[in-house]
């Protein structure tokens, strides 16, 4: 990455570059077990805080000095152990929504939504984008496959709100895959992406798509 990030910094050229990306999209059961211990850590330093606050109030039922200390270092010692699990596991994960009612038809409105939103996004930042996501606009997609073709959408719509963000001057493509590992804790998805833009652009691209909250994991690259 350091080498690629110096090549753009010594040629300020306008640059093609298409990017393959992993899309590593947390499970729903793991992401519930992360909130829960996250929740569980703050109700205990809630409790233990409630002890420290009480003693102040109430000097003749304190304990001991050393005791008091020793509760308020814990406090810290649990505040800092909440801090490292918000950072270590605060990465974005596709927002797709259920289709209940009639879920084909819900999902034509979803895409056409979608496309839309990005279309007139993309117009107020001077970006160009694909005239099309690249999924079925006719016809009526089975059950099967909206649950897939949802995912699909959630991260294109993403990835191309990302790299609008970023303020690269062109998304030529974007051409996302069916997922090809499934764990119970993430999945992967292949994703390719065609952009162009100055050297600037492109530095600022590569640096959104490796931020910490960012789901994409960039794989390789080619100019």
């Amino acid at each position: 990455m350091r080498k690629v990030i110096n090549f753009f910094k010594k040629y300020i050229l306008f640059f093609s570059l298409a990017i393959v990306m992993g899309i590593a999209a947390g499970g729903l059961h793991w992401i519930r077990k992360m909130k829960e211990e996250i929740k569980k850590i703050e109700e205990e330093i809630k409790e233990k805080y409630a002890e420290v606050k009480k003693y102040e109030r109430e000097k003749e039922k304190a304990p001991s000095p050393e005791l008091i200390q020793k509760l308020k270092k814990e406090k810290i010692e649990w505040e800092k152990a909440l801090h490292t699990l918000l950072i270590n596991f605060s990465t974005s994960r596709p927002v797709v929504p259920e289709f209940k009612l009639y879920p084909a038809i819900e999902f034509k409105e979803f895409l056409f939504s979608i496309q839309e939103n990005l279309k007139r996004k993309a117009k107020r930042r001077k970006v160009i984008i694909p005239t099309s996501l690249g999924f079925p606009e006719t016809g009526l997609p089975s059950s099967e496959e909206i649950k897939t073709l949802s995912l699909q959408l959630a991260i294109v719509r993403d990835l191309t709100n990302l790299l609008i963000d970023s303020g690269v001057s062109v998304i030529n493509s974007i051409k996302i895959g069916v997922p090809q590992k499934e764990t119970t804790l993430y999945k992967l998805l292949p994703v390719e992406v065609e952009i162009k833009g100055t050297s600037v652009e492109i530095i600022r691209a590569l640096k959104y798509l490796e931020n910490p909250s960012s789901y994409f994991i960039l794989e390789s690259i080619s100019l």
